[in-house]
């Protein structure tokens, strides 16, 4: 739920950003340092951060414990190294959280990646700085795939007994997911490419964020496509909401 009402406000400033009502800020970090000055920010962002450290440990355990039952054939392992994998997109959450909270934030409001971009340029600096960035560029876009492949595969149905629900239910949740997944895979997807481009290029003013990502749709490809992009955000929102509700933390037993 923390992870969903997370990217519902990044939608939310994407279209806003789109319509000129706000200048940028469409990133998890931007978002996280513009609540430190919103009333009862601090406790929001505490809110947020225990959701995604909940959520990390979840992931680890379920890595683990297999309660799905995938097995330890190559098939099982490789989905559950993927769904530790996963834990990462929340980590990425997690550790600006902490930052607002601790006071040493340095993201800016306005979206610019310029702390990111600092930190790669020191990591690109060091003895194999490069294949380590490749290496995270990498596994964002291998993220980013499978965004796709588990929604096409509706993969998600394993953690949410369906049968229980009724119709309607069942096709809003397909919809959101659907719409959700592809937006979220295509954001993960430009990032991890521009993450690979620092990387071989040996220069970190490449990389981009999720609020540089989405201007690189808006000028690059299309405005309409940002918006159908920013609307598909919230709607990947809505389903981690509705995927925290109808959780099935048992369906593999």
């Amino acid at each position: 739920m923390a992870t969903g009402i997370i990217y519902i406000m990044l939608g939310v400033i994407a279209l806003l950003s789109l319509l000129r009502l706000k200048q940028g800020g469409a990133d998890e970090a931007s978002l996280l340092k513009f609540l430190e000055d919103v009333p009862w920010g601090k406790v929001i962002i505490a809110l947020i951060l225990a959701g995604m450290l909940a959520y990390i440990t979840w992931r680890i355990y379920e890595a683990i414990t297999d309660p799905y039952a995938y097995g330890r054939n190559g098939k099982g392992v490789m989905i559950r190294l993927i769904t530790a994998f996963s834990a990462v997109s929340d980590a990425l959450i997690a550790w600006p959280a902490s930052e607002s909270l601790l006071g040493i934030s340095t993201a800016s409001k306005g979206g610019e990646p310029v702390a990111q971009r600092q930190m790669f340029d020191r990591v690109l600096d060091t003895s194999g700085g490069v294949w380590l960035v490749a290496l995270i560029g990498g596994i964002t876009s291998i993220t980013a795939i499978v965004q796709f492949i588990y929604v096409f595969k509706e993969a998600y149905e394993e953690r949410i007994d369906f049968q229980k629900l009724e119709t309607v239910k069942r096709k809003v949740i397909h919809s959101l997911s659907y719409a959700g997944h592809i937006a979220r895979g295509t954001i993960l997807g430009i990032m991890g490419f521009f993450m690979l481009k620092a990387a071989f290029a040996r220069n970190a003013q490449h990389m981009v964020n999720t609020d540089k990502a989405f201007d690189f749709i808006g000028d690059e490809i299309s405005p309409v496509v940002f918006a159908l992009i920013a609307v598909g955000t919230i709607c990947y929102g809505f389903f981690m909401l509705a995927m925290g509700y109808y959780y099935d933390f048992r369906k593999g037993k």
